[in-house]
């Protein structure tokens, strides 16, 4: 997966789940890991978790290879919360 497929896959996140922001941290983490993954796949694995899941996806979760030992950051480390007047236009 290139860079800018990396961005759209990011962008995506952030519109389905508009009251979250990425963390620049996470920006980095997708970054460092996009080019040993296949777009498709990670695209696959993102419309699933968005179709289960009421939020956004950790890096692990849609980047990682299945494990069954793996530790999963949660959420919260990865996204912050957007004040609600900001996402309604106030």
């Amino acid at each position: 997966m290139t860079k800018v497929e990396a961005f759209k896959i990011l962008n995506l996140i952030e519109k389905v789940y508009p009251l979250v922001t990425l963390k620049s941290e996470t920006i980095l983490m997708w970054l460092a890991n996009c080019e040993s993954v296949d777009y498709g796949k990670v695209l696959n694995k993102l419309a699933v978790h968005i179709r289960s899941n009421p939020f956004p996806p950790t890096v692990q979760e849609i980047l990682a290879k299945p494990c069954n030992e793996g530790k999963y950051i949660e959420w919260e480390e990865e996204y912050s919360i957007r004040p609600a007047e900001k996402f309604c236009g106030k």
